[in-house]
């Protein structure tokens, strides 16, 4: 043990790297699967998928690569069976390297090196007539999700009929119950909702092949989320990518200034940020992400709800564990020769078993690619998912949940936890988030739920969204179009 190099990572503190201006792209983009407008959550609600660039530059070293240079994959060596062992050990020293020699702005080289990452962000919207009249009555509500690691933001795909309209990505049965419990309740109008890929996950993998180094921390995460909502919430499909917006204040990029560092209102229907009430929502590693994000520039926010999210205590670590998860990722299939076959496979596992059907669909249909070979694979291939788990000592969680003790009690925060014993992190670690770093928060469970809540059980995480939300923004009981009558 004394000779793991992780004993070397240490907890990083201080602000997080600003953002600058993201750089032209040295590589051609892969066009995305072509689908349709028609979205599956809702009657008459549209899906568009746009191109985003990531936060630049990245905090950490090898976190990309040139276009021209191999793959730091393990996985895909040139014989049969590569040593995964002797590759975890290249990729563990690889990331203690980073984490120990974070990137500064100063650093010239480096940041010439670096490669411009990508996130692919779905945007799903009502009816431009529905949209007007919420507005009417002010804002309504920008939802803004995170994904859990392994997983993707996923697709929309358009059939003619609306009840036929497969669900076709993680979040969408729990976005249709969300939907029609609010409608049902007549709470405050959600007018649009974002899904957001990780850089490494869903279709940003895909397009990000090229340029993807061997090293990803999850602060990353956490300032992509920054720089989608400060630069490009507004965004167009005209761009690919998506221009930066023109008018937004030059000091936002300082994430965890002084000037940026504004509390906000006390009022959740005040706090603001474009003329948005912005909703950050974050399952697990994205849980993380929006931790991270929150505590740098908490005014984005209206409110925050975060889903089992992987926020270890200050002061634990484990060194078995990051190998555990990380080998145990290397190690997962990745390939099948077709998505029949993979069905089959994800059916047998129990893992996959406690799913909601729809989802499991939807990760067969829209979580794998077609190869040149004409076989299918993830399109978090282990690869990613491996050096996304490498949270070396869970240096990046703790200290996301160091961040969090500072979080002003302006910014309304729900908790929604799988089933007790069933959370991703041990109690203690649940115990220390809702009375020690942020008593102020609120928290539930959902019984019978494990780690992968809203995937398992889609209609209880709803309810319990819906819950928070109607407490957070009443509503008046008569709808904005009703008023003008």
């Amino acid at each position: 043990m004394a000779d793991d190099p992780q004993l070397r990572v240490p907890v990083l503190t201080g602000p997080l790297l600003p953002l600058l201006p993201p750089k032209p792209l040295s590589r051609q983009l892969p066009a995305l699967p072509t689908r349709g407008s028609d979205a599956a959550i809702a009657a008459g609600w549209t899906c568009e998928s746009l191109v985003i660039p990531a936060a630049y530059p990245r905090s950490f070293r090898h976190a990309t690569k040139k276009p021209d240079e191999p793959s730091p994959d393990p996985t895909r060596g040139s014989t049969p069976k590569p040593d995964l062992t002797k590759g975890f050990g290249r990729l563990l020293e690889t990331a203690v390297d980073s984490y120990t020699r974070p990137v500064r702005l100063e650093d010239e080289d480096e940041l010439e090196r670096q490669q411009q990452l990508i996130i692919v962000g779905n945007r799903y919207r009502p009816p431009a007539s529905r949209r007007v009249a919420a507005r009417d009555a002010g804002p309504g509500l920008t939802l803004v999700l995170s994904h859990a690691n392994g997983f993707y933001k996923g697709e929309t795909a358009r059939t003619d009929l609306v009840r036929a309209r497969p669900f076709t990505e993680v979040w969408e049965p729990m976005l249709a119950d969300l939907l029609a419990e609010l409608e049902q309740r007549q709470a405050h109008p959600v007018e649009e909702i974002w899904s957001l890929d990780c850089a490494l996950q869903g279709d940003a993998a895909v397009l990000n092949e090229d340029v993807i180094g061997s090293t990803y921390n999850w602060a990353e995460n956490g300032r992509d989320l920054l720089n989608f909502i400060a630069y490009h919430l507004d965004s167009q499909d005209d761009q690919v990518p998506q221009l930066r917006a023109a008018d937004v204040p030059p000091d936002v990029g300082h994430l965890d200034k002084v000037s940026t560092i504004d509390p906000g209102p006390a009022d959740p229907m005040k706090r603001t940020y474009r003329q948005r009430l912005i909703v950050g929502i974050g399952h697990s590693l994205g849980g993380s992400a929006t931790a991270f994000a929150a505590t740098a520039c908490p005014s984005f926010f209206s409110s925050l709800i975060l889903i089992d999210p992987v926020l270890a205590p200050p002061h634990s670590s484990s060194p078995e564990r990051t190998a555990a998860v990380a080998m145990g990722a290397l190690r997962r299939r990745g390939v099948w020769k077709s998505r029949e076959e993979a069905r089959r496979q994800f059916k047998a596992k129990p893992f996959f078993q406690s799913w909601d059907p729809r989802i499991l669909e939807g990760y067969v249909q829209h979580g794998l690619t077609e190869t040149a070979e004409g076989s299918v694979e993830l399109k978090a291939r282990p690869f990613y998912e491996a050096v996304t788990f490498m949270d070396v000592l869970s240096s990046a969680s703790r200290r996301a949940t160091t961040r969090l003790s500072s979080l002003t009690r302006n910014l309304p925060l729900h908790y929604i936890f799988a089933e007790e014993g069933r959370s991703m992190l041990p109690e203690p670690a649940t115990t220390y988030l809702v009375s020690e770093a942020t008593p102020h928060a609120t928290w539930t469970r959902v019984r019978g739920a494990g780690h992968l809540v809203s995937l398992e059980k889609p209609r209880e995480t709803a309810v319990c969204v819906a819950d928070f939300l109607e407490k957070t923004y009443p509503a008046q009981r008569t709808r904005p179009t009703e008023a003008k009558l």
